[in-house]
């Protein structure tokens, strides 16, 4: 079970979508209440992040990889979609759950 990561524009259109889903399964070790950010993802809803939040929302993701190295290269790829969004007006990152 995962989660699909997308870059949209304003009107919820898919910009961007990771190929790969973040799997949330291996989180369970995880205390994501340690986290600014990733306490707030629905595993089972959609979660959407706007500009603003997206400083801390890369931080915690460069704090989780370590944590995680099976997922090393999905959590480089929403770091790298996040700094794509930071640079784009009027863009945001979803993530859809289950």
């Amino acid at each position: 079970m995962g989660l699909t990561i997308v870059l949209e524009d304003e009107n919820g259109g898919a910009i961007q979508t990771l190929p790969k889903e973040l799997q949330y399964d291996e989180f369970e070790n995880v205390k994501l209440d340690d986290f600014i950010l990733l306490k707030y993802i629905d595993f089972y809803g959609d979660t959407t992040f706007n500009t603003l939040q997206l400083d801390d929302l890369i931080g915690d993701f460069e704090r989780l990889k370590p944590m995680n190295p099976s997922q090393s290269e999905i959590i480089q790829q929403i770091i790298d979609l996040a700094k794509k969004c930071q640079d784009e007006v009027h863009t945001y990152i979803k993530f859809y759950g289950d």
